[in-house]
């Protein structure tokens, strides 16, 4: 793939998170609930299992039912883990990459992607004309996607003083 190639990619990757970051947090939300509720069901079906109370059995020997349930619900607790891991740190980069925009870069952003406005809306709300915001945009888009991915893919082709 061409540098060019490559920076296109990692721009409408950028574009495509911001649209969906509501929905990223949304998410988060709804897998720390079902976390809580396995937990929840975990302390009974862990409590069932334990050897402390009262005798399940002659031998105290545990149902294969019960023990498969309490891995299964352990691995699912993990995946959720992993998974809430993975968008929280996701949702991280891309918050710090925007409170690391100027005002009116941080605002287009908000206004384009969060609340999904067309440019009518932006231009009205904002100082500047059409063309200064896109550029602004698109800035700004590229600050984030440097975030997620790194400056090198970013890179320009002739050196300059960040180089040196």
């Amino acid at each position: 793939m061409k540098d060019d190639e490559l920076r296109d990619e990692c721009f409408k990757f950028t574009e495509k998170l911001l649209y969906q970051y509501k929905h990223m947090k949304s998410h988060v939300e709804q897998l720390e609930y079902l976390k809580q509720s396995i937990k929840s069901e975990d302390n009974v079906a862990i409590r069932a299992i334990t050897y402390d109370d009262i005798k399940v059995s002659p031998t105290y020997q545990i149902s294969n039912a019960v023990r498969d349930g309490v891995i299964d619900s352990v691995k699912v607790s993990q995946e959720i883990d992993i998974d809430l891991y993975h968008e929280k740190s996701l949702i991280k980069k891309i918050d710090k990459a925007i409170n690391n925009l100027d005002p009116i870069r941080k605002e287009v952003i908000e206004l384009k992607y969060f609340e999904q406005k067309g440019w009518k809306i932006i231009i009205s709300k904002l100082p500047g004309d059409e063309k200064t915001l896109r550029k602004y945009k698109k800035q700004a888009v590229t600050s984030i996607a440097i975030e997620l991915f790194g400056s090198k893919v970013f890179k320009e082709e002739n050196p300059n003083l960040f180089d040196m």
